[in-house]
């Protein structure tokens, strides 16, 4: 897929002091964690196997976030032109952007693959909608380690896929062009040898005077913020990534 169709997905997912757009959009490298070992003398640290590839084209059809009470359906997402408005004193976006539809209070996930998304399930919908708490607004609360619940259908095979395991490894505040750098492969090698699932959902609209839609200090203390320039900076749209591996 390119860059430009992701940036724009934050667009749209409106509190209630900001009408709804046509097409509402939503709201999606792993953190590195460091461990320390000691050894002794006489016994030499042993290393786990890496466990092989697994390679898959997943839809996926339904998400299930047991620590957040979260089991839901997801929804198939078309792509459409663009047509959210840039807030006053902004840059304007390239003509001829697109964007993804999402449901209302649902969760969806692209119906074709996208290049750059390679071994990549992309699910996104919105953290407020209308002033009310969306399904993803849960996700303020979600922790490195906690596990997903995915099913779906192999788009190459048909084949159906159920209860397959991923384990959250990453959280990630960003903007539009930092979350498209994230999610998006440049080339073969950026591929992940195992399966992602990859959750995104608002946290903040452009535009003066916006407020956080999202608990602003609990994301800042737990998330990797890796926005470039000010956080505050009222044309910056921000985002939440949650990364998690098939386990």
């Amino acid at each position: 897929m390119s860059l430009l169709l992701l940036v724009l997905l934050g667009a749209g997912c409106s509190s209630a002091s900001t009408p709804a757009t046509p097409a509402p959009s939503p709201t999606g490298a792993s953190a590195t964690a460091v461990a320390t070992a000691t050894a002794t003398v006489a016994a030499s640290p042993t290393t786990s196997p890496s466990p092989e590839p697994l390679f898959q084209d997943l839809q996926v059809t339904r998400l299930s976030i047991p620590t957040l009470g979260i089991d839901a359906e997801v929804h198939r997402s078309q792509v459409i032109p663009d047509t959210s408005v840039v807030p006053p004193g902004c840059p304007a976006p390239p003509a001829g952007q697109q964007t993804l539809t999402v449901p209302e209070r649902g969760i969806a996930t692209p119906e074709v693959a996208f290049a750059g998304l390679e071994n990549k399930a992309w699910v996104f919908g919105h953290s407020r909608w209308q002033g009310e708490p969306g399904l993803l607004a849960a996700l303020a609360d979600i922790n490195v380690g906690d596990e997903l619940l995915v099913d779906g259908v192999d788009r190459q095979t048909g084949a159906p896929i159920t209860g397959q395991r991923y384990v959250v490894e990453g959280l990630y505040l960003t903007d539009r062009e930092s979350g498209g750098d994230l999610v998006t492969a440049d080339g073969p090698a950026e591929i992940p040898s195992r399966p992602l699932v990859i959750l995104q959902t608002s946290v903040r609209e452009s535009g003066e005077n916006r407020s956080w839609l999202l608990d602003e200090e609990k994301l800042l203390a737990k998330a990797s913020n890796l926005i470039e320039g000010d956080v505050d900076d009222p044309c910056k749209y921000l985002l939440l990534f949650v990364i998690a591996r098939a386990s």
